[in-house]
């Protein structure tokens, strides 16, 4: 370790997936960042991964087992209280690191900004094929809601921040911790752009690799709309009108949660009366409401698989 590093804690939260999690913790013990310890926080009664885990004969590997579950964003909370780092970064246990993630977020963190939120770009792994996201980086100027949200384009992929490819100050994390909530990510997110001196910035390097998985709730997959939109409407104080907007037409509005004529009815209504919808957002409502799943997914492929396409 040299002695002009600050350190980094990395968290990861697991429960019944010794060999995802293996995998992870060993992604991040392959950093070329120096100043690095890895906290495991099982997250419930679970001999196999403790034991699993126990054959890592690393000092900087530390596995903390819960005898209750406290869910993903209890379990994250714990670790950053435990951290001796003074930055905390995020991985699931079912993703994994390029080694040089960290370092690479540590480098590019911007002068003169108290809380800079690091995120970068990451090869996203599902059954349809491999995709590089975000395409549209986050800078400083933008506003964490509005870059979350206010697409520029018809299609996901635009903007993405998941949890696993963040890297934080711990004393953010102590101010805002990550609330229990269906869509943790977004609204530790969302909460914290309400903070003066917290920006999000993605680095343009693919540093991590995410796995996406059908059972994971996403708004785009959620099948309570009521809880989607529930959700969304405690997040409008939060964000800009157009953000709001954003958010109820391109990300609630998407494949599942807008699956009748009902829903997408309520969804419209909400985000012209209590937002201010973008051209982009309204195309992309509509083009949520009117084409079919499978001729949207050929759609996104010819464009972005066009030579020059971004």
């Amino acid at each position: 370790m040299t002695s002009s590093q600050e350190m980094v804690t990395v968290v990861i939260p697991t429960r019944n997936r010794p060999d995802m999690v293996t995998r992870a913790v060993e992604s991040a013990l392959a950093q070329t960042y120096e100043a690095l310890e890895v906290i495991v926080i099982i997250d419930g009664p679970d001999p196999e991964t403790e034991s699993r885990l126990g054959t890592i004969a690393d000092p900087r590997l530390v596995v903390i087992p819960l005898q209750k579950n406290r869910g993903a964003a209890g379990a994250r909370n714990l670790g950053v209280e435990r951290a001796k780092g003074t930055w905390i970064a995020f991985l699931d246990d079912d993703d994994e690191w390029m080694r040089e993630k960290v370092a690479a977020q540590m480098a590019a963190r911007p002068p003169g900004v108290r809380y800079p939120i690091m995120s970068c770009r990451c090869k996203v792994v599902t059954a349809r094929g491999d995709f590089e996201w975000p395409r549209r980086l986050c800078t400083p100027r933008d506003a964490i809601g509005d870059y979350l949200f206010v697409r520029h384009g018809l299609f996901k992929g635009e903007t993405f921040a998941p949890t696993t490819t963040l890297l934080a100050p711990k004393e953010l994390l102590l101010r805002q911790p990550i609330p229990k909530s269906a869509f943790d990510d977004w609204e530790w997110l969302i909460a914290c752009g309400r903070i003066h001196a917290c920006v999000l910035v993605t680095i343009p390097d693919v540093m991590a690799i995410h796995y996406t998985e059908t059972d994971r709730i996403t708004l785009s997959t959620c099948h309570n709309i009521d809880m989607a939109l529930g959700w969304a409407e405690s997040m409008r104080p939060m964000l800009s009108p157009r953000a709001y907007a954003s958010l109820l037409l391109q990300a609630t509005g998407g494949e599942q949660a807008a699956r009748t004529a009902t829903v997408r009815r309520r969804i419209l209504r909400a985000a012209l009366r209590d937002g201010a919808p973008t051209p982009m957002a309204l195309a992309t409502f509509l083009m949520h409401s009117l084409m079919p799943v499978g001729l949207r997914r050929r759609l996104r492929q010819a464009i972005y698989s066009a030579p020059g396409a971004a």
